[in-house]
């Protein structure tokens, strides 16, 4: 994996990690809610797997965030 490739899945992983803080979730209540595996969001998080589309749209909605602005917000 590019360097860049890593810093961009730790930057949406900190990103996800921040709103499910700011939501008052655990990681096994995100992961419910957006039908995913409770690991899978550990990893998400870390920066160790990448999401589709989907499944961001399906945690942006959890988090009560829109993707556009989930991303706009990373100042990527």
């Amino acid at each position: 994996m590019l360097n860049i490739d890593k810093q961009l899945l730790t930057t949406i992983g900190q990103g996800i990690r921040n709103e499910r803080k700011r939501s008052g979730l655990s990681q096994k209540e995100l992961a419910l809610a957006a039908g995913v595996h409770t690991n899978f969001i550990g990893l998400l998080e870390r920066g160790e797997q990448a999401a589709t589309v989907i499944t961001m749209s399906k945690i942006c909605l959890v988090l009560g965030i829109g993707m556009g602005d989930f991303f706009q917000n990373l100042n990527l």
